[in-house]
């Protein structure tokens, strides 16, 4: 039996901004499950003018004490590698005619451990109807552990995957309001894992940095150099020239 979870979602910003928020959700403070992200092709179709993209994503979860015996898990604290493999399609305006704002939809799926929890996520961003976006999110969990009388056992662990998934899902949003207040502003975009910039207005959060095990834990302040860049009409041509290291002038090549 197939589990589905279905969610929509408003952002106040357009469409355009939306779409270039998803491409730049990783790395957030509120995604450090998400381990790498690998653009394995990208390419603009020639009659259709769609921006066709897939990309290879390692995410590291949790695993629940029930089901750490059946799967391999990484590290003391039971976390399980899951490479996720995303497609999508953003449809922009003005090409061959077309009016209106872009919309992007994308389907993704984990790649590993499919029998014993096989997610597919589909989303979809378009125009709202007050120059906003909205965002709709439809996602399937299925088992197929077991033989045929496996049943309340497959049940079990798709019930998990939709609740699991439901939490994901308004943490994702966290998220993406998060570069979503960066772009707005032109604010740095996050680039490490350890960057951790101070909470926009409605969080009512502090974020702190891991400790690790080891280190201190405490919010990150402004004498930490964030490696990042500004989103503003130059930054192409500044990417170009090469990110310039500490202490050295602007242009300096890339190591």
């Amino acid at each position: 039996m197939v589990q589905v979870y279905r969610k929509t979602h408003e952002y106040s910003d357009p469409p355009a901004t939306s779409i270039l928020a998803f491409f730049l959700r990783y790395p957030n403070p509120f995604a450090r499950h998400v381990l790498s992200v690998d653009v394995l092709s990208r390419y603009v179709h020639p009659e259709t003018g769609r921006l066709h993209t897939q990309r290879l994503i390692l995410k590291r979860g949790i695993l629940p004490k029930w089901a750490t015996s059946w799967l391999p898990i990484s590290g003391a604290a039971g976390g399980l590698d899951a490479w996720v493999l995303e497609d999508s399609v953003v449809d922009p305006p003005g090409w061959d005619g077309r009016d209106g704002e872009p919309k992007l939809e994308s389907h993704q799926g984990n790649l590993n451990h499919k029998k014993f929890m096989h997610v597919m996520e589909g989303g979809q961003l378009e125009a709202g109807p007050r120059g906003n976006t909205i965002h709709r999110t439809t996602a399937e969990v299925r088992s197929e552990l077991g033989g045929r009388w496996s049943s309340m056992l497959r049940t079990k662990i798709e019930s998990y995957g939709v609740g699991k998934f439901e939490v994901n899902s308004e943490t994702a949003r966290k998220g993406m309001s998060l570069v979503l207040s960066l772009l707005r502003d032109r604010q740095p975009l996050p680039d490490t894992m350890e960057f951790y910039p101070p909470p926009p207005p409605g969080f009512g959060e502090s974020w702190e940095r891991p400790a690790e095990g080891q280190g201190e834990v405490g919010a990150v302040t402004g004498s930490r150099r964030a490696s990042s860049f500004f989103l503003s009409p130059g930054s192409l041509a500044w990417l170009r020239r090469g990110r310039p290291k500490e202490g050295e002038g602007e242009g300096s090549p890339v190591s």
